[in-house]
């Protein structure tokens, strides 16, 4: 990994260290954070390295040695690169992303599966095959991102097809997600297993879609009706954040309320976001002083680790909490790291807070507090050293961004992706969100910094990927037996065998437990006559049921390729370890592997598969009979 990027900074990238450390030129008076060649080669890696052709999507983290997560494409992500490439005026690139999600939201809502029926986008899909993602909970936020990216390439390009998606956007948001005081909801309805989407208020959300209702009322081309609506939509939004969310004893942001009230943890991005999509002239007016709100966040984010400067995601109270409040020992436990105070540098939100000290020492000059607006302007400029220095540091020329340093952002949040096989995996937003920086471009308010020098980008030239699809998907597990089962419909039995190994590989750990947990809480297969809680109660075993199968169309596919001796080891690991697995009939039913085996194999092909089930063939029945 590490040689594939210095091929791709020696054929894409001749600047050397100066390309961002001596970005701070002057240029028509004002500070310029970026040069030109800086930002073309930024976004040519983006497409060099994170672009895939195939589906239009951009991948999150490419070279994670996470294989589920390197193929993930956050849908927040694709929103804000589609408006880095209308940005780029790359318009070809951001025509990509609108008709792939698009075309995603108009056929998720009539596509069997757990999204059947339901309405908005995903909150990641798999950017190497086009299916839906790791996780499929349908979020607000990440959807307002996408009608902003929709409502943006509409007023750039004029295209009504495009306008029209994007009202689809919001009139779904308006009308088919709960309202609280004039809040959305993270989601339509509650999660089956717990979360009370329906119920949470996020800023971070409600800050998302005040800035897409924003960028629709650009447009020139809503009639009258349309505009009052949306217009009338934004304010209500807009006064639960300034008398809602903003705390004035605290003179800080809650992320928002759920059942239990105000949910008061501190987070970076509803600063940040705030000061991007209301912009502190208008906070100023509403009563919401930008420059004590700013003093908050500095003493709440701004930390050092390892002897550099950057911010955190959240503040030490959180950052204490969740090194210690942690599980330790669990494989996918990533916990605060022990030093530094436990705290940690989110480089995404290094851009974003980049951004906000520009807007404000902007709003600052324009006050008339030149020194004020010297004060942030530095701070930016020394914040966007250590940025480029991150990024220097861990790819070669400088032109990819690492995402954040090790550690877990929030004790029910996100945690730093795993690396590459040599260092940090790349991340598409924070290099995203290092070209908004640099070139001034705010994409929650749609409108350029004045107080920056706004250097002339075009498309860098791109030569022609051939970048070949995977042959395995890597994904949940319901995903990647669905993709094998696929195959093996297919007739194609090499990749059902590989796809279905990986499938196997991947979550045996899962498996394994819930077989033990379903043999200790219910001791055989679960009964099915149609009800939907019975239904649940079977797909509670999920990773079971799902590897289960897995070893299915394994045996299946070796015995066509009359590898029986192989076929006959997978259907035995059913028959010991995952007896009680049940897979779901599209037709509307449940079956069991292994009673299938014996049905369909021990009982037709005694010479090949007699010595999987030797006491069930002798009694010539399968019922009651499976061991243990």
């Amino acid at each position: 990994m590490r040689l594939m990027r210095k091929i791709h900074a020696v054929v894409s990238i001749c600047m050397g260290v100066t390309m961002s450390l001596q970005a701070d030129m002057i240029s028509t008076g004002a500070s310029s954070l970026i040069s030109q060649d800086h930002a073309e080669a930024i976004y040519k890696n983006l497409v060099q390295t994170h672009w895939v052709p195939q589906t239009g999507l951009f991948l999150s983290f490419p070279d994670s040695s996470d294989r589920k997560l390197s193929q993930q494409a956050s849908l927040y992500e694709q929103a804000a690169m589609g408006l880095l490439a209308i940005r780029f005026d790359d318009i070809d690139r951001a025509n990509g992303i609108y008709h792939f999600l698009k075309e995603a939201w108009f056929a998720i809502p009539l596509k069997p599966g757990p999204l059947f029926g339901t309405h908005g986008l995903p909150n990641f899909f798999n950017g190497e095959f086009g299916t839906e993602g790791i996780e499929k909970t349908i979020h607000v936020g990440p959807n307002a991102w996408v009608g902003l990216f929709a409502a943006r390439l509409a007023n750039r390009t004029h295209d009504p097809e495009v306008l029209q998606w994007a009202l689809d956007i919001a009139y779904w948001i308006e009308n088919g997600i709960p309202h609280e005081n004039g809040a959305v909801a993270m989601g339509a309805k509650d999660d089956p297993h717990g979360a009370p989407w329906a119920h949470v208020y996020s800023t971070e959300n409600n800050l998302s879609y005040y800035g897409f209702l924003t960028e629709l009322l650009r447009s020139p081309r809503i009639d009258l009706a349309n505009r009052e609506r949306i217009t009338q939509e934004r304010d209500r939004v807009e006064n639960w954040i300034v008398h809602t969310a903003f705390n004035p004893v605290t003179y800080s942001l809650n992320r928002g309320t759920n059942p239990q009230g105000a949910d008061t943890l501190p987070a970076l991005d509803t600063v940040t976001w705030i000061i991007s999509a209301i912009g502190p002239r208008h906070l100023a007016a509403r009563g919401i002083d930008p420059d004590r709100l700013m003093q908050k966040a500095e003493k709440s984010f701004e930390v050092e680790v390892q002897g550099h400067p950057g911010v955190d995601p959240t503040d030490q109270g959180e950052a204490d909490y969740t090194y210690a409040s942690d599980p330790k020992g669990r494989p996918d436990a990533a916990t605060r790291p022990s030093t530094d105070h436990h705290r940690m540098i989110w480089y995404e939100g290094m851009g974003q807070y980049i951004l906000a000290l520009s807007t404000l020492s902007e709003y600052s000059e324009h006050e008339g507090r030149a020194e004020q607006a010297r004060l942030y302007s530095e701070k930016a400029r020394r914040m966007m050293r250590e940025l480029d220095r991150a990024a220097l540091k861990n790819y070669p020329a400088g032109a990819a961004y690492p995402y954040a340093t090790a550690g877990k952002f929030f004790r029910d949040g996100w945690r730093t992706p795993a690396e590459s096989s040599d260092g940090p995996a790349s991340s598409l937003i924070t290099a995203v969100w290092r070209c908004f920086a640099g070139l001034g471009t705010d994409p929650l308010s749609g409108r350029d910094i004045g107080g920056l020098a706004h250097v002339r980008v075009i498309t860098p030239h791109i030569d022609a990927l051939a970048k070949r699809k995977p042959a395995i998907l890597y994904g949940t597990s319901e995903d990647m037996v669905v993709q094998a089962w696929k195959a093996l419909n297919e007739n194609d039995m090499d990749q059902a065998i590989e796809q279905a190994r990986a499938t196997i590989q991947e979550w045996t750990p899962w498996a394994l437990q819930l077989q033990q947990k379903k043999m200790n809480e219910v001791g055989h297969l679960l009964d099915y006559n149609g009800s939907p809680e019975e239904q649940r109660a079977i797909f509670n075993y999920w990773a079971l049921n799902d590897v289960g199968a897995a070893y299915y169309i394994l045996g299946k596919a070796l015995d066509e390729k009359k590898d029986y001796l192989n076929a006959a080891r997978a259907f035995q690991e059913i028959v010991n370890h995952y007896s009680l697995a049940q897979v779901w009939d599209p037709k509307g039913w449940f079956w069991a592997p292994a009673t299938a085996i014996a049905d369909e194999y021990v009982f037709r092909d005694q010479t090949h598969y007699g010595g999987i089930m030797p006491q069930v063939l002798a009694e010539g029945s399968v019922s009651g009979k499976l061991p243990n």
